[in-house]
């Protein structure tokens, strides 16, 4: 690895920037202080000598840290930008980032943002995988007074070998999510947060740090592969009557509403291997991949929306109450199907069949109801597809042709939890 150094005048800053971000190469500008405002770019002879050089008015240096294999391209670029100045390379024996404690090649990788993401991935103990967190437990071989076993360097304890096992399996991935339950701890989080971010939402102090940081998370997952083609259950969330709600509500209150309404949703898809995709008005749209570790995907979404509704009955109306604000409903529709990774503007995007289904969907559930598609509905279990009932084919609503087969693609409306119960008994 090695550090380049370049002195530039101000002029040739931006295009020489500009060049290395195109190479994916992240630099830092420092401004050196100049000679005097008398002191132009012209030719002169500098003080004390009887040469004559170059003299920048605003001088600055440009620095950056790359692998030794990049040292040609980045000098090329310098020189092909800019007519002027020196450049300055210094070999570098080692790098480490800070709160990861990842070295070298892998900790030059990190941005600062980066670094920021596996910190609060650590300490919010997330589920999220795709290496941007921490390992709970990272074990290297040791012996102490003979006894064989291993140092545990998260914990920063020593684990007998007898005992190595139990320790691992308590580390090991998520393999079922669970609808989560008013009795979880989970809702006197939810609450908590609800009160404190709407408290600074109505003093214009906006603090959507999770929202931001499941996005971000969205983001790097999806920028893996470019252009390329994953299976996904897409699911829709929107408040039912939002345009009602909004001709009651003062802006900043509107505004709060959803703030915390889009949050809330975020750390619910989250908490069943769920990614937010985006935020559109009062909905938000989420995506579930199709990963080994993470079992079914179209289970995982509706045990999501199953959350959801559970969050909206227990955590996010009891607060809007509190604070003088009407009740909400929620509608969700969910499909599976491969998406295209695709790039629109600065951010990656999913474009894809499913996605189109469960936008469609979404309006023909009643409140807090679910309508999914036929594909999703062919991957549930027997106990699950029980949930949910088929539409009516005299259902005039619902006329959609599916592209393959040609005929009304069929759907399925959930069964109200209390309903499902009642059958059970």
């Amino acid at each position: 690895m090695i550090r380049i150094e370049a002195e530039l005048p101000r002029n040739d800053l931006t295009a020489v920037t500009d060049a290395l971000d195109m190479l994916g190469i992240n630099v830092n500008i420092v401004k050196v202080k100049s000679r005097g405002a008398t002191v132009g770019s012209e030719v002169h002879a500098a003080k004390g000598t009887g040469m004559y050089r170059s003299e920048f008015r605003d001088k600055f240096i440009l620095q950056t840290t790359v692998s030794d294999n990049s040292e040609h391209d980045v000098i090329e670029v310098i020189r092909s930008n800019s007519n002027t100045g020196k450049i300055s390379i210094f070999p570098i024996s080692r790098i480490i980032d800070i709160s990861s404690g990842v070295e070298n090649e892998q900790g030059l990788a990190l941005s600062e943002y980066d670094s920021v993401i596996l910190i609060a991935a650590n300490k919010q103990k997330t589920t999220f995988p795709f290496g941007l967190t921490t390992s709970k437990v990272k074990l290297e071989p040791q012996a102490i007074e003979g006894e064989k076993g291993y140092y545990d360097v998260i914990e920063k304890k020593f684990v007998p070998l007898e005992n190595l096992e139990a320790v691992v399996s308590q580390v090991k991935p998520v393999e079922k999510f669970q609808i989560l339950t008013a009795d979880d701890e989970f809702v006197i989080q939810s609450l908590t947060r609800i009160q404190r971010n709407f408290s600074l939402y109505k003093r214009k102090q906006s603090d959507s740090y999770s929202q931001a940081f499941l996005k971000y998370i969205s983001s790097r997952f999806l920028s893996l592969w470019p252009e390329n083609e994953i299976n996904t259950a897409v699911l829709y969330v929107d408040i039912v009557g939002s345009t009602k709600i909004a001709t009651s509500l003062s802006s900043e209150e509107l505004s709060g509403l959803i703030k915390v309404f889009s949050e809330e949703m975020s750390v619910v898809i989250s908490k069943h291997a769920g990614f937010v995709l985006k935020y559109t008005g009062d909905a938000v749209i989420a995506f579930f991949p199709e990963l080994k570790d993470f079992g079914n995907m179209a289970e995982n979404a509706i045990r999501c929306a199953r959350s959801m509704n559970m969050l909206i009955t227990h955590s996010l109306n009891p607060m809007f109450a509190s604070f003088g604000l009407p009740k909400i409903s929620i509608r969700i529709g969910i499909d599976v199907g491969k998406n295209r990774i695709v790039v629109l503007g600065s951010e990656p995007d999913l474009i894809g069949h499913s996605i189109t289904i469960a936008s469609k969907i979404l309006p023909l559930a009643q409140p807090n109801q679910m309508t999914i598609g036929e594909e999703a509905y062919k991957m549930l279990s027997p106990d699950m597809t029980s949930q949910f009932i088929k539409i009516d084919p005299q259902d005039k609503r619902w006329n959609y042709n599916h592209p393959t087969t040609g005929k009304v693609y069929p759907i399925y409306f959930s069964i109200p939890v209390m309903q499902i119960s009642s059958r059970g008994n």
